[in-house]
């Protein structure tokens, strides 16, 4: 009664996405290792301004500082820096996408929707903080500014990559 079981055997020939998936992915990698430079930057400019509100380090102009932005209440929420927010929001970006792009079809269904529904959260947490910036501070932050378009770009590159995961399920499940 000896009886054996076939086991799928995995190896790096079932790491298979799509070449769309593949570019939207190393895209969405780039803008968040992009973001989280910009984000770890404004951490440190934070930091300093908060040691010294005096010290000009990345005022323009009246309306265009990173100084005033970063010294106003809005810059924290419940004593956390919204930079570090972010900064930890790219880090989790970063790290769902490599996980797709590594673990290809082994990674769970609901990865790419998941990096989607939480990308889209950011940039639209984003928005609003930018909305403060220009309506409540009445001052912008380029850094900022930057962030916001990194995180609207890897929104962007986050729902290419699921539409091409679920266009490709749909043709796979198609000719089974």
């Amino acid at each position: 009664m000896n009886e054996t079981i076939d086991l799928p055997v995995l190896d790096a020939s079932d790491n298979v996405v799509t070449p769309m998936e593949r570019w939207a992915l190393r895209l969405a990698l780039l803008f968040t290792l992009g973001g989280g430079i910009v984000a770890a930057y404004l951490v440190t400019l934070h930091a300093a301004i908060a040691g010294n509100p005096k010290r000009a380090l990345c005022t323009f102009t009246d309306t265009i500082s990173c100084d005033k932005v970063l010294a106003s209440p809005y810059a924290e929420i419940a004593g956390i820096p919204v930079a570090l927010i972010g900064l930890l929001g790219f880090g989790l970006f970063f790290a769902l996408a490599a996980w797709r792009l590594l673990a290809g079809e082994r990674s769970p269904h609901w990865l790419l929707g998941l990096l989607a529904c939480l990308a889209g959260a950011g940039l639209a947490f984003e928005l609003g903080m930018t909305w403060v910036e220009f309506f409540v501070i009445e001052a912008v932050c380029p850094y900022c500014l930057t962030a916001l378009g990194l995180i609207g770009a890897t929104f962007g590159a986050a729902l290419v990559a699921w539409r091409a995961s679920r266009r490709a399920a749909r043709l796979e499940d198609s000719h089974a």
